[in-house]
């Protein structure tokens, strides 16, 4: 395993891993597969197969719900529209339904499903031929104008009902049937997912654990065997790098990390010998010895190089050192004679010339620089120049620097003298008007800022002055002219108290009467819902007594009809006691009688009848007077709430406007205690103003002496 190269063990574990991905999205390919056939069954065939015929369900019970509501207006024999709205309902139910059946009849059917569906289509067509014939019927209580013909047809659905009853249930049974069953399907094709779900994972686990196992294994192997060469290259690396040569390396494998390993030791070995011997010569140096050389038959190569390099190095810095420094303690001591005469090629070449220019430059500068200090100082003449015809570098940069500085000081100078001398005079309008850079440009800028100051500052004061004193004259008049009309509106204020404690009193009376208004109003009310809920009553009492009357009615037809069976069979009975001669002839007497009280019962239950029907006439004439009576009696309690919570309503706003009004009545009073006291404070200010004219004038008369203009 040592023997193998890195490249060959990271290909075998790549090829592992890889396997072992393969393997596992192999098993999650299979659950994947059989958990989305299970879904697909459930998304495309059980949930559409469930709502179709939800809805159909619900459209079905939506017409029985649709055909209830027809009963409602059995004994209305004006509710025409009625019935045609509940045709117009049912007719978009059916649309609902047909939507569902177009959602649920091309759907795959299992065979226990289809078995189900062939026996509830023929169901349904006889359930759905029953309630044409329903709506037929509505169709004709929609044309109808008469209670008898409405009688009728209701009398007709009614013997219809209870087949259609049975129609609508084997139906819905069926339906219920088929919904049981497809929800039956959506749980088993969920637990075949759910079944494919949980083998798939434990697939996937076992060969995710097995192949994690495998690369762990292959892994931390191949880790140990490059990290540890690696760390121990990285570690000698580092020391070289921080100069330690001391490691040992051990090379003990052939790969690349063991190829790695031995550079590194040859590498180490060659560094210990150059460094060995530029610490020799650089030990030398140090010493003030640069004669000391690298003998470069010991090196190769780069070393041999490096060696001669610094061998070279060191001859040339020591020679060019010595005179360096032979000059240099000559300036230092202030000798501008000492020059350096050996040649020199490159940068030592550079350096001999720049030091015998920078000792003659130094030498011609010093003198010039020295007069010009001389007659500033002891002369106190700043126009003095250095002449810049043969200047160069930082001999025409530090003469030119002079010249500026000893002509900018002149002019500055001067400047600000003229500046000073037109201040001490109370001239405000002298400006410097040349411009300086540094010191002397903030000198001016702030001489500048200072009399614009000064000038802006007195021309305000003048301005101020004058309307200081102008308006303090204007105040004293206009404070005189608000003392006399604060008075004035002081009175004014009194009197609106006085009327505000006028309408205070008013408003509470007014809200003392509409709470009372809102109690008659509440108690009308409640005395018009008593009046409502008698005559609902009573109307309730003709309805008995109307069908009390129907049934007298029947019973005096039964009675009629008895009457007559006993007039024929009393006239029978006559003419056989007739035939039987004197044996019959009390027979036929008392059949005679019989014969007459059937007939008087006939003329009475006649009558009866007669007197029954007017009655029944004028009761339902009075039951439709007692029914607008009622309709009239919740529109007197309907509108008797509304005038009660109106009348709640502005007793609610009457208190709000008395709280209001008090509380406006208590700021007048406020504002006028405030009005007395802005009386007293007006008249102060007037005095105050006085005072400030008289000051105003003072001040005029001060700032006359400087000039702005």
């Amino acid at each position: 395993m040592n023997n193998l190269s890195i490249r060959l063990k990271l290909i075998m574990l790549v090829l592992f891993l890889s396997i072992a991905l393969v393997v596992v999205g192999l098993v999650g390919n299979y659950g994947i597969q059989k958990t989305s056939e299970s879904l697909d069954q459930i998304g495309h065939t059980r949930l559409p197969s469930i709502i179709g015929l939800s809805i159909i369900n619900e459209g079905q019970t939506a017409i029985r719900l649709a055909n209830r509501d027809m009963l409602l207006y059995q004994n209305d024999y004006n509710a025409q529209a009625k019935f045609a709205e509940i045709i117009k309902n049912k007719q978009k139910i059916f649309e609902g339904i047909d939507k569902g059946w177009a959602i649920y009849e091309p759907l795959p059917q299992e065979p226990e499903e289809a078995e189900v569906w062939r026996e509830f289509v023929p169901a349904w067509n006889l359930w759905k031929q029953g309630q044409l014939e329903v709506n037929a019927t509505l169709e004709a209580l929609t044309k109808n104008q008469g209670e008898e013909g409405q009688k009728a047809l209701f009398l007709a659905n009614l013997k219809q009902s209870e087949a259609r009853k049975v129609q609508a249930a084997n139906a819905k049974n069926l339906l219920n049937k088929l919904v049981e069953l497809n929800q039956q399907y959506a749980i088993n094709d969920n637990k075949v997912a759910q079944e494919s779900v949980s083998l798939s994972r434990l697939l996937m686990v076992i060969a995710g654990t097995v192949s994690v196992l495998m690369a762990l294994y292959l892994g931390f192997g191949l880790i140990r065997a490059i990290t540890r060469p690696l760390e121990l290259c990285i570690d000698v690396a580092q020391k070289i790098a921080d100069g330690d040569l001391s490691s040992v390396i051990t090379v003990d494998s052939q790969d690349e990390t063991g190829q790695l390993l031995k550079a590194l030791q040859d590498m180490q070995s060659v560094l210990r010998h150059v460094v060995a011997d530029i610490e020799a010569i650089v030990g030398a140096a140090v010493n003030g010895d640069f004669s000391k050389q690298i003998d470069v038959n010991n090196h190769k190569g780069y070393a041999k190089d490096l060696s001669l390099a610094l061998n070279k190095l060191s001859y040339t810095t020591s020679t060019s050192f010595n005179d360096v420094t032979r000059v240099a303690d000559a300036l230092a001591a202030g000798d501008l004679s000492q020059r350096i005469t050996e040649d020199y090629s490159g940068v030592f070449g550079q350096i001999k010339t720049s030091i015998n220019h920078t000792a003659d430059s130094l030498a011609k500068m010093i003198a010039e620089i020295q007069y010009i200090v001389d007659t500033a100082t002891q002369q106190g003449d700043f126009s003095v120049k250095i002449d810049m015809a043969d200047k160069r570098g930082y001999n025409h940069t530090l003469s030119e620097r002079l010249n500026q500085l000893c002509e900018l000081t002149d002019t500055g100078l001067n400047d600000i003298l003229q500046l000073a001398d037109a201040l001490s005079k109370g001239d405000l309008t002298h400006n410097m008007t040349r411009d300086y850079p540094g010191t002397f440009g903030q000198v001016k800028a702030a001489m500048t800022s200072t009399v614009g100051n000064l000038r802006v500052l007195v021309a305000d004061i003048k301005n101020s002055t004058d309307a200081v004193h102008m308006a303090s004259k204007e105040i004293s008049e206009g404070n005189i002219d608000l003392s006399q009309r604060t008075e004035e509106q002081a009175a004014s204020l009194e009197q609106t108290a006085a009327s505000m404690e006028e309408l205070t009193t008013t408003v509470q009376a007014n809200t003392e009467n509409a709470k009372e208004a809102s109690q008659l109003g509440i108690e009308a009310s409640k005395i018009a819902d008593k009046g409502v809920a008698s005559i609902k009553q009573v109307i309730r009492v003709m309805s008995d007594i109307n069908e009390s009357s129907r049934e007298i009615s029947d019973i005096l037809s039964v009675i009629e009809g008895i009457a007559f069976q006993t007039n024929i069979l009393a006239l029978n009975a006559a003419v056989e006691a007739a035939r039987a001669g004197a044996q019959g002839r009390g027979f036929a007497v008392v059949a005679e009688e019989v014969r007459s009280l059937a007939q008087s019962s006939t003329t009475a239950a006649l009558k009866i009848k007669s007197i029954i029907g007017n009655s029944e006439k004028k009761m339902y004439d009075g039951n439709k007077l007692v029914d607008e009576a009622a309709h009239t009696m919740q529109d007197i309690a309907d509108s008797i709430q509304q005038v009660s919570s109106i009348i709640f309503n502005i007793t609610g706003a009457s208190i709000e406007q008395s709280d209001g009004i008090s509380e406006l009545n208590l700021a007048i009073s406020q504002m006028d205690e405030i009005t007395q006291q802005n009386a007293s404070l007006v008249e102060e200010i007037a005095a105050v103003s006085k005072s400030m004219e008289e000051q105003a004038e003072n001040l005029s008369t001060s700032i006359e002496v400087f000039k702005i203009h």
